[in-house]
């Protein structure tokens, strides 16, 4: 879970690095577009020395804001920040434009777009209050207290709806990319058979935990585990119960272990725990629990009754048995293989090796 949680996190901060390059892209063209329609011929724009001000103000912000960023990870406080100077921008280029009959009102949907694709729910209801209360101050400017009235109100409502659909729909639709892109990030850390993280999950986090255990900060465990005779199981009983068999050890490692351990599926029925500051002592009771519920907790075969399992765990740890992380894993895997030689069902540690 923590493989994955960490994933996530790293396929979030390359998403937001996309959502700043695209939002960058969103404020040039917001400006462009302001321009060009002030350069149209009898198109109504009242103090053009005003806006032409509000977007060098603009543009001075979006260069000097991203300037000042552009060392620093991107967040969604800073393109929320931007997407208000965007509304900024928007509602000066709207009021002296025609207010609630510009043609720029529609630019405002560039924010409510991009806000409830990226920046949440909460975030696009905040923009989109904020669009209402200037839509309907523009209102009030032009028609007084009249756009009370029910013919009025109704009828500006009609025309504002739109934003409303266009908010609501798109934060739709980011919440089903959301889930996918979540089920996505899943899969590629998840081996399909046994919901364990995969080989690809498991080498991140034993990255991210091997710096502190080589600098002596705290010790970092490592047990191989190896079915004992599943070749047989299956020979015997059919892949089918092979397959039991290895969801029934997956099952019994992960029960076995801490929360914040990392188990995964490292062959066809092999299987490798990283156990984070964990000494010697602490990996092997985890290991002997392993034994234990594995031994109690036999297969219940069609015609056949129960079948029993076992498996075979090498023990290694860090910095007591090696002194780097590729050592680790080698002297876990020789012990694996003594305890496959004296016997298998049993729990061997290197040092126990190195010490005969």
């Amino acid at each position: 879970m923590k493989a994955q949680r960490d994933t996530g996190r790293r396929a979030g901060t390359i998403e937001l690095k996309g959502f700043n390059r695209t939002l960058a892209e969103i404020e040039w063209l917001l400006l462009v577009l302001i321009l060009v329609y002030m350069t149209l011929p009898d198109e109504p724009v009242e103090q053009p020395l005003t806006i032409i001000a509000a977007g060098a103000v603009f543009a001075i912000f979006v260069v000097g804001f991203r300037y000042a960023n552009l060392f620093t990870l991107p967040a969604r406080w800073k393109l929320t920040i931007e997407t208000w100077a965007m509304l900024g921008l928007t509602a000066i280029a709207v009021w002296y434009t025609g207010k609630v009959d510009s043609p720029l009102l529609n630019l405002f949907l560039l924010v409510v777009i991009f806000s409830a694709l990226t920046l949440g729910k909460v975030i696009t209801l905040l923009e989109l209050g904020l669009i209402t209360s200037f839509y309907l101050l523009a209102a009030h400017s032009v028609d007084g207290s009249e756009i009370f009235r029910y013919e009025i109100f109704s009828s500006l409502m009609l025309r504002f709806a739109p934003f409303v659909l266009v908010a609501y729909v798109t934060s739709l639709l980011a919440a089903d990319l959301g889930f996918a892109r979540a089920y996505v990030e899943q899969l590629a850390d998840t081996d399909a058979l046994t919901g364990l993280s995969n080989m690809r999950a498991f080498d991140q986090a034993l990255s991210r935990h091997q710096r502190l255990a080589q600098g002596g900060d705290e010790p970092l465990s490592v047990l191989m585990i190896d079915i004992d005779n599943l070749k047989a199981i299956n020979d015997h009983y059919g892949h089918d119960t092979g397959n039991l068999a290895i969801r029934a050890v997956a099952n019994a490692i992960r029960d076995s272990v801490r929360g914040n351990d990392v188990v995964a599926r490292y062959g066809g029925d092999e299987f490798i725990v990283l156990l984070p500051s964990a000494p010697e002592t602490a990996a092997r009771r985890a290991g002997e629990r392993i034994l234990n519920r594995i031994a109690e907790s036999p297969l219940e075969v069609a015609k056949a009754g129960r079948v029993g399992i076992s498996v075979s765990i090498g023990l290694a740890t860090l910095p007591v048995a090696a002194g780097n992380v590729e050592d680790l894993l080698r002297n876990a895997d020789q012990a694996l293989y003594a305890s496959k030689r004296a016997g298998r069902n049993r729990l061997s540690t290197f040092t126990s090796l190195a010490a005969a």
